[in-house]
């Protein structure tokens, strides 16, 4: 009986961690949108930079999506 309940428990919380995850890659996706609204705006010259900085933390945050998705 215990275990169906450690089991079921379990179970939420890595559906809660995947569900997280998800949330994340939206805020990741918002920042990389505002990322490029702002370089429209302003010329800076580290915009390279941070475009790049951007897009890794974008795709990162889909690799470890990707990687809990798996691994869970």
């Amino acid at each position: 009986m215990t275990t169906d309940i450690t089991g079921l428990l379990f179970l939420f919380v890595k559906a809660l961690v995947v569900f997280g995850l998800g949330l994340y890659i939206i805020f990741s996706f918002v920042i990389l949108r505002q990322e490029q609204l702002m370089s429209h705006v302003l010329e800076e010259a580290f915009e390279p930079v941070l475009r790049l900085v951007s897009v890794v933390h974008f795709i990162a945050s889909i690799v470890v999506f990707i990687m809990a998705i798996i691994l869970l």
